[in-house]
Formats: structure tokens, sequence, C-alpha cells
């Protein structure tokens, strides 16, 4: 077979940015058409790895409203927190009965908060320590970020980290548990935890490569309204035309895309600079679910450009006692998570589990948006969403809230509850994560087997 037509790190130069490319039909070797493109399923990329998105919500759930219930052809039936997920039943599976034991006290006393997120991606009980002597252990999606790049399908990001709340390194946030612990999800190894963007723009920026401006030069390009395209346009024209018709399509898609999702962070950038000096402002980049919907929109444009494979979002650190003003809750999250039975608190801590599923909702819309092959990028990407304390008032790690989405074109089967042994690692299916991913491991953290999450 020939060269392909154009390389799949084909670049876009713009103003002080690099834009990749979304994958198009003219990066297959020439002589493969449409027609052998679409003939099975594992053609409908660039190669077969599944692309990996873990998502993590602090603080437990309310059992009562969080739980969906079975319907009688076996599919699941949304409860209200997770209302905001009707109709996308038939690519969620819900997973019962998963547990992190080392999340658990076993002799370390309290500190439920910091060991739940520390444990959620690595599945080791952290070292109590306040200290500079922080140590849990290596994340999945960095054990998955590693065997991808040993297997020579390196991508641009090695991994990307998203979050809302800052990635602390230091200080007690929880019983004698460093800050660390609490604020990330991902660890490149024991001892380093890998921080994360809280910042649409900036997420925006590392990904287009424009992040080498200084604050001065970026705060003077928003004003002056200048586009990460600008400059790239007759480079664009130049593809659009050796391409066909449906790969001009996708890259005008694409292109606009991406100028939509900068003029809206952009927009929110100058009412920040214009709101400053004001103690309060309401909107822009302090608006949560604003914030959030963005960063998932910089997160499928990160996958769509095949610039990194494996991401974690952390919808809010763990413990976080944040109010949700978006909502009309005054308290804060963990407060109301140690609700005690009093109905205000448990109406409130519902309403915020809802706001989450709301979140993930516009996160699975984003990736729906996206086509790749014929197919949208939620059929090619697997999304974990979950936290590691089960009911928040109870500050238990035993039938973890958990459910994974999309993966429909790597053979994942929503629309159904799988139940497990009561007790099974949730490691188990980070295995199964790594394996569709194509990235297979003998074992992980405290696992004992591997569900398979493609059968």
């Amino acid at each position: 077979m020939r060269e392909p037509l154009v390389h799949r790190r084909t670049m876009l130069r713009g103003i002080g940015a690099t834009i990749a490319l979304p994958w198009l039909e003219a990066m297959l070797p020439r002589g493969i058409g449409p027609a052998a493109l679409a003939a099975t399923s594992s053609a409908l990329a660039p190669d077969r790895s599944t692309r990996s998105v873990f998502v993590f919500f602090p603080n437990g759930m309310n059992p009562a409203t969080w739980r969906p219930t079975a319907a009688a052809n076996g599919a699941w039936v949304p409860s209200t927190s997770l209302l905001p997920l009707k109709g996308f039943e038939r690519d969620i599976t819900i997973h019962t009965g998963l547990r992190h034991q080392r999340a658990e006290a076993n002799g370390d006393g309290p500190g439920d908060h910091a060991r739940s997120a520390a444990c959620f991606l690595t599945g080791v009980q952290p070292r109590k320590t306040a200290g500079d002597d922080i140590r849990a252990g290596q994340s999945i999606d960095q054990a998955m970020a590693d065997a991808l790049g040993t297997a020579g399908k390196g991508t641009r990001l090695r991994s990307l980290e998203l979050g809302t709340e800052p990635a602390m390194t230091a200080g007690n946030c929880d019983s004698g548990y460093s800050c660390a612990y609490s604020a990330n999800i991902s660890w490149r190894s024991e001892s380093l935890p890998n921080g994360k963007e809280t910042d649409p723009k900036a997420a925006f920026e590392r990904l287009f490569g424009r992040a080498n401006l200084s604050p001065e030069e970026a705060a003077a390009q928003v004003k002056s309204r200048r586009s990460v395209l600008d400059g790239a346009a007759a480079q664009a024209k130049r593809l659009a035309g050796i391409v066909g018709r449906s790969d001009r399509e996708r890259l005008d898609e694409y292109l606009g895309a991406v100028r939509d999702l900068e003029r809206q962070i952009d927009s929110d950038a100058l009412a920040e600079i214009d709101a400053k000096d004001l103690p309060e402002f309401e909107g822009g980049p302090m608006d949560l679910a604003r914030r959030t919907d963005l960063l998932s929109q910089v997160l499928a444009l990160a996958l769509q450009t095949d610039s990194t494979r494996v991401i974690t979002f952390m919808l809010a650190n763990e413990g976080s006692n944040r109010p949700y003003h978006e909502i009309g809750i005054s308290q804060g999250h963990h407060d109301v998570s140690h609700h005690g039975n009093d109905a205000a608190k448990m109406e409130a801590f519902t309403r915020i589990n809802t706001f989450q599923s709301e979140r993930l909702a516009a996160l699975l819309t984003a990736l729906s948006k996206a086509r790749e092959g014929g197919r949208s990028l939620l059929d090619t990407t697997l999304v974990l969403y979950g936290s590691a304390i089960t009911d928040g008032n109870a500050h238990n790690h035993s039938d973890l809230p958990i459910l994974i989405a999309g993966g429909g074109a790597r053979g994942h089967r929503g629309g159904r509850i799988v139940r497990h042994a009561p007790g099974t690692p949730l490691c188990n299916l980070h295995l199964g994560m790594a394996a569709a991913a194509g990235a297979p491991m003998s074992a992980f953290g405290d696992s004992t087997a591997t569900i398979s999450i493609t059968s």
C-alpha cells in the first residue's frame, strides 16, 4: 500500500499555536477507501486503541436517590440523581458490588476522604503523613500511559489531567493526611502526583501550544480577539483542496468547533479581566457548570486530535466543602454529605449529585458530537465515572457508585446493571479498562482478576 495522503501527525500552524488535526480518511494508506473502512469495526479509527477517561466525584452520594433500578428487561432506570443521563442509558453500564478496601482505615484511624481519592485509581492505601514523605502508588491512567508509549503508540501529550479545584501538594487536609492525597487522583509514581489543569483557557492553550505566551501577552491576545487559527487559514485551505469531500466537511466542522470553544473561553477570560476588581462576580470562569463543561469540550478535542489517549478529570477535590450557589445551595458540599438524615441536607446532597451527573452528561454529549471514522468519539472512548466513597454520610467504601459509558465500537455493551460479588476490588475493573485500551496488565493495585468490559 502507498503512503497516506496526509500523515497522522500533520499540524497546522496558527498565531503562536500548533493545531493538531482530527482523524481523516486521507490519513489511511492510499488504496483503502471508505467501503473498506466501514467493513469492520476495528477499522473505524487509525488503530484499535481505545481512549480512556476517568471522572471522579468527591464525598460519595446519597444512596436513596443515586442508585438506579433494574427494569424487567435487565436495563437500568435512572434514579433522581442520574436523571441527567437519560438518553445515554444504552451507552452506560452500572457496576455494583465493587469495593476499595485500601480506602478503609485498616488501623490508620480517620482520614477516609484523603484515602479514597488517593486510592481511587491506585488501589493502594496512602501513607498517613502531612509531610513531604507522601506515598501512594502509580495510578492506572499512568500505568496505561506507560504501556501505550512503550507499545509505540505515543501521543503528543502522554496524558492529560483536569479538575475544577487546585492540585495541592502540601498541608494537612484530612486528619493527618497530606492535601496531596485529597487533591490528586493521577499519580505518576508512588510519591509524585501529576497535578491538573483547572482553567479551561490554560487547558486549551496547552492543547494548542499557546501556553508559552507571558500572562501579559495572553491577556493582550484575548483583548485583541486574535485566534489560534489566525495564520492557519491558508494551510487549511490547501489541505481541503487535496482531501475528499467527507474529510473537507470533517475539517470544517472541527475547525469551527475549535474556534467556537476559543470564543467561549476568551469571552469568559475577558469578563474575568473586566471584573477582577469586583468583590463578587457571577458568571464567566467563576460559574462552575460552565467552567466544567468547557473543560469537557477541551477534553473532547484532546481525544479527537489524538493528542492523548488517557485523561483524568476531578469534578472537585475529595472532601471539598464548596457551596453550590449555582443551584441555590449555600451550605458546603462536605457538610451536606454528612446529613445525619436531616431532610434539608439530604435534599441538598441529592441536588449536588444531580449537578455532577449533569456535568457527566455534558461530557458524554461533547464526545458524541465529535465524529471519527463514521462513528462518534463516544463510541471509541470508555469513560469510568465514580467515587471511592459510597454513602457520604457513612464514609463507607463498599458497593461504590461506579459506571462506565461509551466504547460501543470497542465491544462495550451498555444499557445494563452488572452485579459483582460483594467486595470485588475496583482494581479488577481498572484492569478491564486497561485491557480495552490496548494496555493489558496481569495485576494492578489490589486486583484479584480482570473484569472484562467488552463482553
